[in-house]
């Protein structure tokens, strides 16, 4: 029997992993759950510790030993338990009520993806300011934190561990003993009685067909519905990818005669394994009954055991090229340009960012322009991989070294990347012991498999990336000097979306065409009126680029065709532009204001109103005082005695920006 040590922030929290783990192991896990507040606890004893949030690991992690093997769970909401959401009736008012803002804002944005957009959402969690009451709640298992009752109060229960995190636990503590295709079956099951719900909640067929698409292309691995007259009625995006198939192609066609799928189909088996490009392919067919129809559901992953690993990474995947960093800032078109030129050179790269700056997309964009072009890009987010399973991963293994090992062995990504590119993301969680084999690995072009003897030579470029301050890590002992002064031979440094304003519109305008197909938007002012504009501006966008292309998908969602209102932001927005503006000098703020409106005139009593929205404590008089002496200063004018504008000085200046 194995045993699982589980962490979490609450009880509820807790009692929904565990049972999860419990339904898909039973006797062969035991799990033991301890609260983050229960810390420090024995470690010892125990194969797997798990966190439940990135959150809680950062809290724990110094109650426990550098050299435990733990894993950072993703976890997801529970299909089961969304079908109250659906039947709710669109544009209905939730308050969505979690345990901090993070989870909060997680789930939200989960159930936007699964199609449940109908609804808007405001976050609630221990500690916000302000929030609406409205006559709905909806909660993941945390009732008791709601702030007042509700007529209705919807539980949809604790989110639970996402696929990949099962996979990897299931390959952690049971190497190839149980099949992870196995484990995946129950998913698929509750979207087939999900579908059912959304019958039932008399929703329009399209709304039907848009939830259960989001749902289908949410999940992590390949699914494919053919009916009774084996004919393809739906795929979802990863099978698309996994096949090399179009949607457009194989929909409404004869199973039979779609390559990749033609030969499961004929043979009458339930599984079967293909070769698609240079990749494995295992698939698995099974009879399924929905709407009265019956039909076959046919799952597809990548046979990692069955492929040699640098199969997986060849160049038939579409890398990202400079071109697709948008941008107008002068700043950032000079990080471009570096990095163009570090391209033509086989140097060591080191970026260090902000999460959401584009950190992968330039370390591609190098590699699609660099001398190794046409060998493999590989990448490895260290974060991602628990903490004894880094070794592993990077070097490879040699056959019999652990329960679990493959016949053979496996390569290593540096084995893998040879004559191409390694991209190393989140280095700063690189464990300390690994450090001084990753330093040997550059300097001295060899690495070692675990459990083996002998040395191999590899020829791979190294680019890493990370959002921490390495040098601190250097001086509290948790980075090693060497190692820092080794990667960073060509530092690369970008540039987080708070001090791109330019960019700001840019991006806003790109993805709202992406999203908004039925229009072309050249003119944000059709979208938006001015004091939301204004907001999105000055806005810190703390998730950089990924969260406001998240925010744009929203947004294109809720649009009827009046313009956007503030209201229409997520309540986090509103909250924390009001404690920028409120940490500004009056000043400052009035000509941010200014700035915003551009050329239409904004009279005292708009600015008065507008600073009384966000705090400001401003009267009338001293308004005044402050506008006479922007205007002295040849800052602000006054326009037809309609209101005051920017002068040309202070834009040029850039007094307000």
């Amino acid at each position: 029997m194995k045993k699982i040590l589980l962490i979490t922030m609450g009880e509820n929290t807790g009692r929904a992993l565990s049972e999860q783990l419990d339904d898909l192991y039973g006797s062969m896990l035991q799990v033991t759950c301890h609260l983050l507040e229960d810390l420090p606890v024995p470690e010892d004893g125990y194969d797997l510790v798990v966190f439940s949030s990135n959150y809680v690991r950062d809290r724990a992690s110094r109650s426990f030993s550098e050299n435990i093997s733990y894993i950072v769970a993703h976890r997801v909401v529970n299909h089961k338990n969304i079908r109250d959401l659906i039947s709710l009736e669109r544009g209905l008012e939730v308050l969505f009520v979690n345990d901090g803002y993070e989870s909060a804002t997680e789930a939200i944005q989960q159930l936007q993806d699964l199609g449940l957009d109908h609804i808007k959402y405001y976050p609630y969690y221990p500690g916000i300011q302000k929030y609406p009451r409205v006559s709905t709640i909806v909660t993941p298992g945390e009732n008791q934190l709601s702030p007042y009752g509700a007529s209705d109060s919807i539980d949809i229960g604790s989110r639970i561990l996402g696929l990949s995190t099962i996979f990897e636990i299931n390959n952690t503590l049971f190497g190839n003993q149980i099949s992870n295709h196995a484990i995946a079956e129950s998913y698929l099951k509750d979207i087939v009685e999900i579908s059912k719900s959304i019958d039932k909640a008399g929703k329009e067929t399209s709304e039907i067909k848009d939830i259960l698409e989001k749902i289908t292309n949410s999940l992590e691995f390949g699914v494919a519905f053919i009916d009774s007259q084996g004919i393809i009625r739906s795929i979802n995006s990863r099978f698309e990818k996994m096949l090399q198939i179009k949607r457009m192609d194989v929909l409404n066609k004869r199973a039979s005669d779609i390559e990749g799928i033609n030969r499961i189909v004929e043979s009458g088996e339930s599984s079967y394994d293909t070769r698609v490009g240079s990749k494995n392919i295992h698939l698995e067919m099974k009879e399924v009954t929905y709407q009265n129809r019956v039909g076959q559901l046919v799952k597809a992953y990548y046979d990692q055991a069955g492929s040699s690993m640098k199969a997986l990474y060849e160049n038939n995947r579409n890398l990202h090229d400079f071109d697709d960093y948008y941008t107008l800032e002068p700043e950032v078109l000079g990080m471009l340009e570096k990095a163009r030129k570090y391209a033509s050179t086989d140097g060591t790269i080191l970026i260090h960012g902000e999460n959401g700056t584009g950190k992968e997309i330039l370390a591609q964009a190098i590699h699609k322009n660099s001398p190794r072009r046409d060998k493999g890009f590989v990448p490895i987010n260290i974060a991602a991989i628990s903490s004894n399973l880094v070794e592993s991963e990077l070097f490879g293994y040699e056959e019999g070294t652990f329960t679990g090992a493959l016949k053979g062995g496996r390569e290593g990504l540096f084995q893998v990347a040879d004559g191409g590119t390694l991209f190393i993301d989140e280095i700063g969680d690189t464990p300390l012991d690994i450090q001084a084999k990753l330093l040997r690995a550059l300097e001295e072009k060899r690495i070692r498999r675990v459990g083996g003897s002998r040395e191999e030579a590899v020829d791979v470029r190294i680019i890493a990336a990370t959002n921490r301050n390495l040098l601190e890590m250097v001086e509290d002992g948790s980075f090693r000097q060497d190692l820092f002064f080794r990667l960073n031979i060509l530092p690369l440094e970008t540039i987080p979306l708070k001090e791109r304003p330019a960019d700001v519109e840019l991006l806003l305008r790109m993805f709202l065409n992406s999203y908004m197909k039925s229009r072309s938007v050249k003119n944000l002012n059709e979208i938006f009126n001015s004091e939301t504009l204004g907001i999105l501006k000055v806005y810190r966008w703390i998730g950089n680029v990924r969260e406001l292309k998240n925010l744009t998908e929203y947004l294109s969602h809720i649009y009827t065709g009046e313009k956007i209102r503030r209201d229409d932001l997520h309540r986090y927005i509103l909250d924390d532009a009001k404690k920028e503006a409120q940490a500004e000098p009056l000043e400052t703020w009035i000509l941010k204001q200014l700035e915003v409106h551009g050329q239409v005139p904004v009279g005292r009593r708009r600015l008065l109103s507008q600073a009384t929205e966000i705090g400001y404590d401003l009267g009338e008089g001293q308004l005044r005082a402050l506008l006479d002496d922007l205007k002295e200063r040849g800052l602000v004018e006054t326009v037809r005695n309609k209101g005051m504008i920017l002068t040309e000085k202070a834009r040029k200046t850039n007094k307000a920006g």
